[in-house]
């Protein structure tokens, strides 16, 4: 029985997950949000607070901006110019 409930609970979590990653960004950041805004409200436990705080910073990192891409490079040098020391 108790192998059953385990195996239940690791699918649930890997739906979760994957719909998660598969969120637009805008629509995980909205949820993100509302997560953190749930667990800072007065009275909850400490570790749901550092929970919901983690989930919103971490779906904050994963929205990257262009200078974020690998599109984004220096500008290239002459090739007259020697390269700096």
């Amino acid at each position: 029985m108790w192998q059953a409930i385990l195996v239940g609970l690791i699918v649930i979590a890997a739906a979760l997950y994957a719909t998660w990653t598969l969120l637009p960004a805008t629509v995980r950041l909205r949820v993100a949000g509302r997560i953190g805004e749930w667990g800072r409200q007065q009275g909850r436990a400490s570790w749901l607070q550092r929970a919901s705080t983690a989930v919103e910073t971490a779906a904050r990192k994963r929205v990257g901006a262009c200078s974020d891409c690998s599109a984004v490079q220096t500008a290239p040098k002459p090739p007259g110019e020697p390269p700096l020391p």
